[in-house]
């Protein structure tokens, strides 16, 4: 299990040449699905800011670099053409999360996922820096539903059961 936020800023390097083709901007996200549905590049052209890699695409994804196959795996991902609901992983981080009855339960600070198939298993969560430092940041399993909204994210009140200690990540 990886950090999407250790995603941001790792070249993408072609695997035949060794070319780099760009570095991760941005990773889309589907929490509908729990699903990481694609990264934009940073080196976009003039026509488009949304050149990417659909997560599919992804030949793996390293501790340094994401590797493809061939640069045709870029394409435009823009939100508005891709189905459903999806978010920038840089639009949910530093959101405060609430249950439904009002308990603040801390700050999205990262999102934990399988590099092999995307899949969006929990939520990295901060209570400040002195709690973090004294106690470390808890872990929450991806709530089945959730409100995103402009800067907090409502899960259920069930969620507050099932926060554990980052030490004990499975």
């Amino acid at each position: 299990m990886q950090k999407l936020r250790d995603l941001l800023g790792l070249p993408v390097l072609i695997i035949g040449t060794g070319v780099q083709i760009g570095e991760v901007k941005e990773v889309i996200l589907d929490l509908e699905h729990a699903a990481v549905r694609g990264i934009l590049l940073s080196d976009a052209t003039w026509f488009s800011n949304d050149q990417g890699i659909l997560f599919k695409d992804i030949f793996r994804v390293g501790r340094d670099a994401v590797m493809v196959r061939a640069a045709y795996a870029i394409q435009e991902l823009s939100m508005t053409k891709m189905p459903g609901i999806v978010y920038h992983l840089c639009d949910l981080l530093d959101k405060q999360i609430y249950t439904e009855t009002g308990v603040s339960i801390g700050v999205l600070v990262d999102a934990i996922y399988n590099e092999a198939t995307g899949e969006i298993k929990a939520y990295e969560i901060s209570d400040g820096l002195i709690t973090d430092l004294l106690y470390g940041r808890k872990i929450m399993p991806l709530p089945q539903a959730q409100v995103v909204g402009q800067d907090k994210l409502i899960v259920p009140d069930t969620m507050t059961n099932l926060l554990i200690p980052e030490s004990k990540e499975v």
